[in-house]
């Protein structure tokens, strides 16, 4: 199956380096002019913009907090400028800050919040416009399987992803009837640098799975570049485990 997605604007949040990284050189390997938006690490997106540049120079970076939407607007002003308007919107930024209830300070609830709500809430309610006036496009939000059934010391985080679960749903309801897709991917356990110094969620990700995780990156990306593709039109609203975790 031959995948073309160099007539799709791709914006994928919080993507200068971890999941992001992956997926923008994936997709951009298929052609689609693709936006990473960075917090921070400039030159981590420099460096990230002149690998994927080398076969194809339609992509670029864009400096932007997520988290407020003054900054959303500045970065949804930037793609339009440069392309004229958005196909696809990848809601990948993203923080944990984990903590059991009784020791969790309100700024670690805030941020992970702001992090993985908010700045899921602020994109999708702008790049949408760009969706509805042009007839269509597909949003879609990271969530995780945490969202699902919580985690222990995990309550911000846990309660952060159901709502990008539940934030997934309504707008699927809302944006139907402009030919607008919303759907959520949970994806497979992969050591990132949210996870890989705790060891405890790192082995029970491994009790918890039924095959064998190595292929957990592959299978997300392969799915992320089919879902942007023309070969899904009528799905929305769903929640995607990608995955063996049985819950």
């Amino acid at each position: 199956m031959n995948i073309d997605l160099s007539k799709k604007v791709v914006v994928v949040t919080g993507s200068s380096r971890g999941l992001g990284s992956v997926m923008v050189r994936c997709l951009a390997a298929n052609g689609a002019k693709t936006i990473v938006n960075y917090k921070n690490n400039r030159e981590a997106a420099e460096i990230l913009l002149s690998e994927i540049s080398k076969d194809n120079d339609n992509c670029c970076i864009v400096q932007a907090d997520v988290t407020k939407e003054n900054e959303v607007k500045a970065l949804y002003r930037s793609v339009i400028k440069r392309y004229g308007r958005v196909d696809i919107l990848i809601n990948n930024a993203g923080a944990c800050d984990d903590d059991y209830i009784q020791f969790m300070s309100m700024e670690q609830w805030d941020r992970v919040l702001k992090s993985n709500l908010y700045s899921t809430f602020f994109c999708s309610r702008l790049f949408s416009k760009s969706m509805i006036k042009n007839g269509g496009g597909k949003i879609i939000n990271i969530a995780s399987l945490k969202g699902q059934i919580g985690s222990e010391g995990q309550c911000n985080y846990s309660a952060s992803k159901a709502g990008v679960i539940g934030l997934t749903k309504a707008l699927a309801r809302e944006f139907g009837k402009y030919n607008i897709s919303v759907n959520a991917v949970c994806p497979g356990f992969v050591v990132t640098d949210l996870n890989r110094d705790n060891k405890n969620k790192v082995k029970y990700a491994l009790e918890m799975s039924a095959m064998n995780c190595e292929h957990a990156l592959s299978d997300l990306v392969n799915f992320i570049v089919y879902f942007c593709s023309d070969y899904v039109q009528g799905i929305s609203g769903r929640e995607f485990n990608l995955d063996s975790r049985i819950l």
